[in-house]
Formats: C-alpha cells, sequence, structure tokens
C-alpha cells in the first residue's frame, strides 16, 4: 500500500512538469469560406460586391474621384466622412483624457523664491497688523 502511494505520488509529481502538447490552430467554421460553386445566387453577389469594396476603400481620395462614379463614390464619400468624424471625435477624447492621465507639472520652487515669498507673507501680516493697530 505504502509503495503504490509513493509510486503515485512520484506520477504525479512527474507529470506536473510534463511539457503541454500545443494544440495546431484549426478554422473554424464560421471563419472559413463556402465555395464559390456551392454559393447561392444571393450569396455570389454579396461576394462579389465584398470584393469590389475591398478595392476601393484602398483608394486614395483624388484615385476614388476620378476611377469611381454613383453609388460606389456616394459609399465611399459616406464611408470616409463618418471615418474622419470618428477620427476626430477620438482625438478629442485622447486629449481630454491626456490632461487627466498627465497633469501639468509645476515647477519646483528655488530656495530664494521659497524666502522671498516668506518675506512677502510677513510684509502682509505686519501691514494687516498695523492696520487693525490704526483702526
Amino acid at each position: 500500500m505504502k509503495t503504490a502511494l509513493l509510486l503515485s505520488s512520484l506520477l504525479v509529481g512527474a507529470s506536473s512538469f510534463a511539457v503541454v502538447p500545443a494544440t495546431p490552430a484549426r478554422r473554424t467554421a464560421l471563419a472559413a469560406f463556402i465555395p464559390e460553386e456551392d454559393m447561392t445566387v444571393d450569396q455570389l453577389e454579396i461576394k462579389k460586391i465584398s470584393d469590389k469594396w475591398s478595392e476601393i476603400r484602398h483608394l486614395s481620395r483624388e484615385e476614388a474621384e476620378a476611377q469611381l462614379e454613383g453609388d460606389w463614390l456616394e459609399a465611399y464619400n459616406r464611408f470616409y466622412k463618418k471615418y474622419d468624424e470618428d477620427m476626430e471625435r477620438m482625438t478629442e477624447i485622447v486629449a481630454s483624457l491626456q490632461k487627466s492621465i498627465e497633469p501639468p507639472k509645476v515647477q519646483k520652487k528655488s530656495k530664494g523664491q521659497k524666502r522671498r515669498d516668506a518675506w512677502a507673507r510677513v510684509q502682509a501680516l505686519q501691514a494687516a497688523r498695523a492696520a487693525a493697530a490704526v483702526n
């Protein structure tokens, strides 16, 4: 009994340091494309539009004005108008957060400045006492 307990504890101890085998990354059904021969007419139309948009959205604004027309140009302009608005909004948010993350630093007072401030306090106190004595 003691021998079995000793051997099982040795086995558990040795297996706790074993290398875990890595599982290969598999494509799930959600990430895979349906072969074109299996697609319906609607799916083929969607794929055609998706491929066209993938080409269009990487054009510069000048290229888009020159090459595109009609609905594609409107979609391009609408997309980048929204993109620019979102980027502007994000830069405003970052600017406001930057102030709270890194507040402006106040320079330390020098020894002479501390002495001048102390002397000004003494003078103000004496002036207040003199004004109070007169009244």
